[in-house]
């Protein structure tokens, strides 16, 4: 390796000598060591020299590194003032490469592409747990949304949309304060006038398993523990939603993280509360989209009692107390509800049979019945943004944002896991 640097050099300086000194710049060699702004670049792309020219631009806050048309991002773990309007302005109209590596290089290549008729864009964002996905993806809406004249509205509601998909797709994971748990498609909706007109939102996977499941240091969603926080304070919705201290629920006490440094539930449940108002979701429905929130996280507390030699459930005292506020909250009869988690049913020959649970049976069949209902919520909402948002035939062309949230290695993976 030494003797193909040593030509490498010698060539270098050849062409820097036929060309003049003012020259000699452009042919030197630009190495790993001193953080060139572009990987391909560098001599040897491999895994060390990668690794020593990231390492070296982050030092310095330089957290944004072409590949190419690939752009590297570096998580910074801190608030960095490199997303301002004059870094908006410092973007617009600028060919790729003809700045410095940023996350709006990315964004305005995509908005040009869309400018010169090249058709639909997407941006496709990918990395492990905890390295900025999410937070790429809103620095790409707020510089699409910067440099088009669109209504107010439009970019509140866009802006708002995910805030509640925060709340009920993101958590707290060993990595990341805010991570999210699902993968979405947004797809930025222009109008002829290549203008934001509106967004469509499409789901993916959401971490159902995290609902009765979280491996310690962790949380549940964050819309959990926000509904709570904010039950304490206001005895109204405490009663509404007949809510208990935020350690009482089994769902939210497996991993001895039940608050976030430096974040307030509660205040975060007033601004869920306000975005969900700014995207026109009825207060009924809001009430009731809460109502099947608590009732997910009043299932994890269901005990059980093992009868008949183990082969059958009945239900504790306190266990009846829960079905009944359940009940009251969902408006269903306790009898189908109690028979629901309590027997499963075989069909044979067009007969239908019901076949008591076992213990064990029982609580799978809980823990089954509390992620399919918070699934449905989460499905509901995005029926709802999809509604207030998408533009229908007015829209022209768009820009697809892929956010695929990262994968990661728990002690016990599951298929929900293989899938990711």
């Amino acid at each position: 390796s030494s003797s193909r640097e040593a030509c490498r050099l010698r060539s270098t300086s050849a062409k820097a000598a036929m060309l003049g000194d003012e020259s000699e710049t452009l042919f030197r060699v630009q190495r790993a060591e001193d953080g060139v702004p572009d990987l391909t670049k560098i001599p040897d792309i491999d895994n060390a020299g990668i690794s020593l020219n990231l390492q070296t631009r982050f030092k310095r806050d330089e957290i944004y590194t072409c590949c190419g048309t690939i752009l590297v991002a570096c998580n910074p773990f801190k608030r960095l003032k490199y997303f301002e309007a004059d870094d908006v302005r410092r973007y617009m109209g600028k060919r790729f490469g003809g700045e410095p590596p940023h996350i709006f290089a990315t964004a305005e290549a995509a908005f040009d592409n869309i400018r010169q008729n090249e058709g639909n864009q997407s941006v496709v964002i990918s990395g492990e747990s905890g390295s900025g996905k999410t937070e790429t993806t809103k620095l790409i809406l707020q510089y699409l949304t910067a440099v088009t004249s669109n209504p107010v509205w439009i970019e509140q509601q866009i802006l708002d949309a995910n805030i509640v998909l925060e709340a009920f797709g993101n958590a707290r994971t060993l990595r990341n304060n805010n991570s999210s748990r699902f993968g979405k498609f947004t797809q930025v909706c222009f109008s002829e006038e290549i203008n934001i007109n509106g967004c469509i939102i499409e789901d993916y996977l959401l971490e159902k398993s995290r609902i009765s499941h979280q491996a310690e240091g962790e949380r549940n969603y964050h819309v959990f523990y926000q509904l709570v926080a904010c039950c304490r304070n206001n005895p109204e919705d405490k009663l509404r939603y007949m809510t208990e201290n935020v350690k009482w629920y089994h769902y939210l006490n497996q991993s001895s993280c039940v608050a976030i440094e430096g974040v307030d539930d509660a205040k975060m449940f007033d601004d869920l509360r306000r975005a969900m108002t700014v995207l026109d979701m009825p207060s009924d429905m809001q009430q009731h989209l809460f109502s099947c929130v608590s009732t997910v996280l009043l299932l994890g507390n269901l005990e059980f009692v093992s009868i008949d030699d183990g082969e059958a459930v009945d239900f504790t005292s306190n266990d009846l107390g829960i079905i009944q506020k359940i009940c009251i909250m969902l408006k269903v009869e306790q009898g189908a509800l109690k028979k629901a988690l309590s027997y499963r049913q075989l069909v044979v020959r067009g007969t239908v049979n019901d076949i008591p649970l076992k213990p064990a049976d029982a609580l799978a069949n809980r823990d089954s019945a509390a992620q399919t209902i918070y699934e449905r919520v989460f499905k509901l909402i995005i029926e709802h943004v999809n509604v207030k948002t998408n533009p229908g035939g007015k829209m022209s062309t768009f820009i697809g944002v892929l956010d695929i949230f990262g994968f990661e290695n728990f002690k016990i993976n599951s298929f929900e896991q293989l899938c990711i």
